[in-house]
């Protein structure tokens, strides 16, 4: 029953963060107006709590899912899913910092709004982090196959 409810909440969080990214892809726009970017940081703090709740239950269902660990942590599909969702982490942090920016400039400056340049720039990052996120799907469901397992 605990794999049923790890796994349910996995696909969920998979889902909420893919959600997020779309949000954040569709608000982030040349001329963005102040409550946008105000919902921006929102969701911005919404994707790392679901990316961090999604690491969690990710790796909970190594250990107290019904496949084991060893069906996991023997799989190089496994690593590559590792792999490339730390990949989207890493292309997560200059937006998030940027967004700190923005914040700080926006109670110093409450009329601040970010350059189109800047935005477009956060746009660039959005789009790589969903660009690697597409093919983190195919490597799971290939994984939950028992492709990649000797």
């Amino acid at each position: 029953m605990i794999d049923l409810f790890l796994s349910a909440f996995h696909f969920l969080l998979v889902f909420t963060l893919i959600a997020i990214l779309a949000a954040q892809s569709a608000v982030i726009r040349p001329g963005i107006t102040a409550s946008s970017l105000r919902l921006a940081v929102s969701l911005d703090r919404g994707y790392g709590a679901s990316a961090v709740l999604l690491l969690g239950a990710g790796f909970s269902k190594i250990y107290w899912g019904a496949k084991g660990s060893s069906f996991y942590l023997l799989n190089p599909l496994f690593w590559t899913k590792i792999g490339l969702f730390t990949t989207v982490a890493a292309l997560s942090i200059p937006p998030t910092l940027q967004f700190i920016r923005w914040t700080k400039q926006a109670h110093s400056y409450p009329e601040f709004l970010p350059s189109d340049e800047e935005v477009r720039r956060i746009q660039w990052w959005l789009r790589a982090e969903m660009i690697v996120v597409v093919f983190i799907p195919f490597f799971a469901a290939a994984m939950a196959r028992g492709i990649g397992l000797s």
